[in-house]
């Protein structure tokens, strides 16, 4: 580990920013999980230590040549990304000298406010030190004064960027790096002067000249669920023109959605990666199947889906269906257990769940319903509100309602994209993006998953709800093997009485 002599003035001249160990990542990422979903993924668990490996490697070799240089990482929803991104930004050696940079700014909502929590709850407990080695009484300061190391990055060019004469870190670890955007989008109230991807390896190259700086980009593949968003093309064109060397393995260049491929398989600075690309979901630890189920609903593939859809039946994992939000609600509370999260989500589109009384647009505060326990009406587990894609991306529950509307809906044999303009719909163009909306809700659940969709209007007042609209995606889900939810189906258990710790009031942070 490289270390280097802080003069006395320097360090008190310093902000008091202490970044959380990896004790905290562990409460926050770990804490809620069963340990039998580790148990039972022992293959993608060697596969992320494989790639956490072959990653921190490449990052030395580039840090020690002095040299610039993107390291890509793909994978399926779920997969471990973060998880990977996380172990380099927090372990290693280069973890005293990286950061964790995500796009997905509900994230970095949640993981704080679970550590900030955790410092909170360890003052609590009447030790004179809490177990990150801070005292009881200094906690709360520790708590709001905390970074953690986890940042926006959007922001990363704004506070935390060169117009502050801040620098970073040389390692930055970008997760979910498929969503920078192009050119002329406005970011933090301004227009972007260049691709976003562009500007970020300038600022390092200008924070770290003849250093040397690394940026290891986590990036999804059919993720695209915003409007300008550029994808993993983004930086292998941005390292192109400013000079940058990159990492990157044979299977994430095959992306369906990834241009000339061949182009960056024979570049002169490409050096292969091994393991570059997660396969398997760790998310829906009872049978990964469900993730495969939803890539072929969307792709219009009711034979594939319907082999699938037996499989989960088999392993009493079976996607189920109902009309009713009520059979849905009363699904989850009668599988959720102790600790176990259960909510409802719905594609950012779906406004006319609102006649179910469900608002998309409300945007709850994502770390209380999260984290708040069962008796706080803020909470995901009271089912009384919903989370978008938007907020949902990257973060799972336990037990999922997912609720389709028709924004996405069945026409002459396939999938067509809506949006509500005033009182109507109107075609929506961009259908790839509303149906990676989709895929995002329905990969929600690691445990069980029931898809709500509503009856419609039959009395044809509502036009925007005509139930034709919703017959024919529950009767292509039908097509597709899940399974139709009766009174007690898939019910086999309730809710015990609350263990008094889960009953603690949740303290946002702050």
């Amino acid at each position: 580990m490289r270390h280097r002599c802080v003069s006395h003035a320097e360090w008190l001249a310093s902000p008091f920013e202490p970044s959380s160990t990896i004790l905290d990542a562990t409460l926050s990422l770990y804490g809620n999980h069963d340990v039998a979903a580790i148990r039972e993924h022992a293959a993608p668990v060697e596969a992320i230590r494989a790639s956490t490996c072959e990653i921190q490697e490449h990052v030395r070799d580039a840090l020690d040549a002095g040299a610039y240089h993107v390291v890509f990482l793909s994978g399926a929803p779920g997969a471990g990304k973060t998880l990977v991104g996380l172990d380099l930004a927090m372990r290693g050696d280069t973890a005293a000298d990286a950061v964790f940079v995500t796009g997905n700014a509900p994230l970095v909502e949640v993981l704080n406010a679970a550590l900030k929590s955790s410092y909170r709850t360890m003052g609590r407990r009447g030790e004179s030190w809490t177990p990150t080695g801070y005292r009881r009484t200094d906690a709360p300061f520790v708590a709001s004064a905390a970074t953690y190391k986890i940042v926006k990055a959007h922001n990363f060019l704004g506070r935390r960027g060169q117009a502050h004469g801040q620098r970073d870190g040389r390692v930055l670890v970008f997760d979910e790096a498929q969503r920078t955007y192009e050119q002329g989008r406005v970011v933090l109230g301004e227009k972007l002067r260049d691709h976003e991807a562009d500007l970020i390896l300038e600022a390092q190259r200008k924070s770290y000249p003849a250093a040397g700086a690394a940026v290891v980009a986590l990036g999804g593949h059919n993720q695209a669920i915003n409007r300008g968003e550029r994808g993993i093309v983004a930086w292998l064109e941005a390292a192109d023109r400013l000079g940058w060397s990159f990492s990157i393995g044979d299977e994430t260049l095959a992306l369906a959605e990834l241009p000339d491929a061949a182009r960056w398989a024979d570049h002169p600075r490409r050096r292969r990666l091994v393991h570059g690309h997660l396969h398997q979901s760790m998310r829906f630890y009872r049978n990964t199947a469900v993730e495969t189920w939803v890539a072929a609903v969307l792709a219009d593939d009711p034979p594939g889906a319907r082999v699938l859809a037996a499989g989960l039946d088999e392993h009493s994992c079976s996607v189920w269906l109902t009309r009713s939000l009520a059979s849905a609600r009363a699904w989850a509370r009668g599988r959720a257990l102790g600790g176990e999260r259960a909510g409802i989500i719905a594609s950012g589109q779906a406004r006319r769940i609102a006649a179910e009384g469900l608002f998309v647009d409300l945007k709850p505060d994502i770390a209380a319903w999260m984290l708040a326990p069962s008796t706080d009406i803020r909470s995901s587990n009271a089912l009384e509100t919903v989370q978008n894609q938007y907020q949902i991306q990257g973060l799972e529950l336990d037990w999922c309602i997912a609720c389709w509307d028709a924004d996405l809906r069945r026409e002459r044999g396939g999938w067509a994209a809506y949006k509500l303009s005033g009182s109507d719909w109107q075609r929506d163009g961009l259908i790839e993006v509303a149906k990676n909306g989709y895929r995002v809700v329905l990969t929600r659940a690691r445990k069980g998953m029931v898809v709500f969709v509503p009856a419609g209007d039959a009395s044809g007042e509502d036009a925007t709800r005509d139930p034709a609209f919703y017959d024919g995606v529950y009767a292509y889900l039908r097509e597709c093997g899940a399974r139709p939810l009766a009174e007690g189906d898939g019910v086999t258990v309730r809710r015990p009485p609350l263990a008094a710790a889960s009953q603690e009031r949740f303290q946002p942070p702050g």
